[in-house]
């Protein structure tokens, strides 16, 4: 989970990153820097109430300076904190660099919005996460023409640990963007990531072997009274398809959904 939260924290900064003006790469990211910096005016915290995988979790995010905004996940509605990744810095600037050779390649349909297409490759950006080194190759973005807002990221990379090195391949959809009451801010309410090659051969074995204990409570929630095997469904069914899904080999999706976003909740 510290691997999807580690990838989560850096397609935060992507996010907040990235926006467009003119048709080459250099003023599409200039645009885009001074785009989120008037969102981000008069905004010194804020948080987002969000389902993850199906688990409701509030996120806090407290200003650091001028592009940087430190993550402070919560307590989720179960009262179980959400530790991993506290304190997590997301800046602007540095994610900035991932697009600084950038290549502009044209407008393209991203859903129902139009993007600009942006393509880098060698970014050499290098992330540590247990035992294992990941290296990002190349980097993509699709940028809304009109809001400036980031519709697509796709990145392409090696993971190398004990086992060897192998591809990996990390995606970000953002949709439903929204005016945040009181503020400039302008969110997406609903992002989906997925990722592949994430999961070592030995982390692929355990979830097989947790694929085999998922089994076994499937058939414990048929045997359930409706209501309760309803209401144990919709608390743990996201959770069991994603598991299901990874264990396959099939890499792994997480589906966010914002719920609310408060702004300057520093003090609550």
């Amino acid at each position: 989970m510290r691997k999807i939260q580690s990838f989560s924290t850096l397609f935060l900064g992507l996010v907040l990153s990235l926006g467009a003006q003119a048709q080459d790469a250099e003023s599409i990211l200039a645009k885009a820097r001074e785009m989120q910096l008037a969102r981000w005016e008069g905004v010194d915290s804020y948080t987002v109430e969000q389902t993850v995988a199906g688990t409701n979790i509030l996120m806090d995010y407290l200003r650091v300076d001028e592009t940087s905004f430190r993550v402070v996940p919560k307590v989720n509605m179960a009262g179980i904190t959400e530790s991993s990744g506290d304190g997590a810095i997301a800046d602007f600037d540095d994610i900035q660099k991932l697009a600084q050779t950038a290549e502009f390649l044209g407008t393209e349909p991203v859903g129902d919005r139009k993007g600009f297409h942006l393509k880098a490759d060698n970014v050499e950006h290098q992330q540590v996460t247990g035992d294992q080194t990941i290296d990002f190759k190349t980097f993509e973005i699709w940028i809304d023409t009109t809001d400036y807002v980031p519709l697509r990221m796709l990145i392409h990379g090696t993971a190398t640990g004990p086992e060897g090195a192998r591809p990996i391949v990390v995606e970000k959809v953002d949709t439903d963007y929204r005016h945040v009451a009181g503020s400039n801010l302008y969110e997406a309410y609903r992002q989906v990531m997925t990722m592949s090659g994430v999961i070592d051969p030995e982390q692929q074995k355990e979830l097989q072997e947790a694929q085999k204990q998922m089994a076994e409570m499937e058939k414990q929630l048929a045997s359930m009274p409706e209501a309760q095997r309803k209401m144990m469904e919709r608390m743990m069914g996201p959770k069991m398809e994603m598991m299901k899904k990874m264990a396959s080999g099939g890499g792994i999706e997480v589906v966010s959904e914002t719920l609310e976003i408060r702004v300057n909740t520093a003090a609550e």
